[in-house]
């Protein structure tokens, strides 16, 4: 009886969820601001390399194209940067200790309206004369 009451309760809540156009309502729904995920990787250690050399958020700059420094905050759990995105097309330099250890530019497609809280994905990545793969809004930069 629990299991046909719990099931009951999630049909209608997800019939709930689509106004009157077929558009999803997502003003009950709690978003994230447009981010960027950056891994730093050691190439010969293949370890994260914030969490590896202990670097501090104190220790980061990244500024954007304009060389404003961005907001951003590092993932405790995972060594991860990540970067609030403030334009759709921009380009990123991490600095650490004052050196420039990467160069990102990225291009994001437009939203899709029939989901809640999709700011569109990264296109025409290009980090120059590193290797790198992006999955979804993870960039993994190997130095």
């Amino acid at each position: 009886m629990i299991k046909k009451i719990a099931y009951f309760i999630s049909i209608i809540f997800i019939i709930s969820c689509k106004s009157d156009d077929g558009m999803p309502d997502c003003s009950a729904v709690l978003c994230a601001e447009p981010a960027i995920s950056i891994n730093l990787i050691d190439t010969d250690t293949n370890l994260n390399i914030i969490l590896q050399d202990n670097i501090s958020k104190e220790m980061v700059v990244i500024k954007n194209a304009s060389k404003n420094e961005m907001p951003f905050s590092i993932i405790e759990s995972n060594g991860f940067l990540y970067v609030e995105k403030q334009n759709r097309l921009d380009s990123l330099e991490i600095q650490i200790n004052s050196e420039i250890v990467a160069t990102i530019s990225y291009d994001t497609t437009e939203p899709n309206p029939d989901e809640c809280c999709d700011f569109g994905s990264l296109i025409n990545v290009v980090i120059d004369g590193l290797s790198y793969t992006i999955e979804n809004h993870l960039v993994t930069i190997y130095l």
